[in-house]
């Protein structure tokens, strides 16, 4: 089996994990303890999926123990890309990392008193018309030619999708789809970004409705709406628990 691709994170840390399906979970709550700051025995861990919003608990059933069971057992939660939230069981007081402020004298403002400031962030964007201050027909305005241009989104990039977990690949498609709704107010600003992804965590294969937009296997392509697609130095997610001379 591969390894499983993951999202780590903890009230401290996240980061990009690959994990081995043959790990106990015991061995897998000790690589996540220098990640994450928790020790192994204080661990709870819980995975999140897309389309749910039930998080599934770790923990084996009819109370076998961490050393007996495999992470391939929970091929239900976690599938590629889930994101796994390490939770500190021990008491707040207890814990390394926990810092008691609640004596230290603070710089705190009203809301009000934030609002007539000229030097904050608020102000900064009530002068630039930015966010919710910007007029609704200037909002209107943006199209998704314009966002395409603004992010800079150019066929052969490396990208990531965000939403609703972290997807990687490379552009390899811009224009307009048949039969997918118009991403623009205009024809001429219908535009989709079809997204050849690096893990089998797409769609299609670059076809929609039958018809070939661009080349990918079988489930590593996908189509978005420009403002979904971020390109940059993204990299595809390496085997970073393989810091060690250990098997992965």
């Amino acid at each position: 089996m591969a390894d499983i691709p993951l999202l780590v994170t903890s009230q401290n840390s996240s980061s990009e994990r690959r994990i081995s399906p043959h790990w106990t979970l015991a061995h897998l709550k000790s690589r996540l303890e220098p990640v994450t700051g928790i020790p192994s025995f204080s661990q709870r861990l819980s995975v999140f999926i897309a389309h749910s919003e039930t998080p599934i608990l770790l923990t084996p059933p009819d109370g076998r123990a961490d050393d007996d069971y495999t992470v391939g057992e929970f091929r239900n939660a976690l599938v590629p890309f889930a994101r796994v939230q390490v939770d500190d069981t021990r008491p707040v007081s207890s814990q390394e990392n926990y810092v008691d402020v609640s004596g230290v004298e603070k710089f705190e403002l009203s809301q009000e008193e934030y609002a007539k400031r000229d030097d904050t962030v608020l102000a900064w964007k009530k002068r630039n018309q930015l966010g919710r201050f910007a007029a609704s027909s200037d909002v209107a305005k943006v199209s998704p030619r314009a966002v395409l241009t603004a992010r800079g989104i150019q066929i052969g990039q490396r990208c990531r999708v965000a939403e609703p977990s972290e997807r990687r690949g490379v552009v390899r498609f811009l224009g307009s789809v048949t039969e997918l709704p118009s991403a623009g107010a205009t024809e001429d600003d219908a535009v989709w970004v079809g997204v050849e992804f690096d893990e089998p965590v797409g769609k299609n294969d670059g076809s929609f409705k039958g018809v070939k937009y661009f080349e990918a296997r079988r489930n590593h392509g996908s189509f978005f709406r420009p403002d979904k697609v971020e390109v940059g130095d993204f990299p595809e997610i390496d085997d970073l628990f393989a810091e060690d001379d250990e098997e992965v």
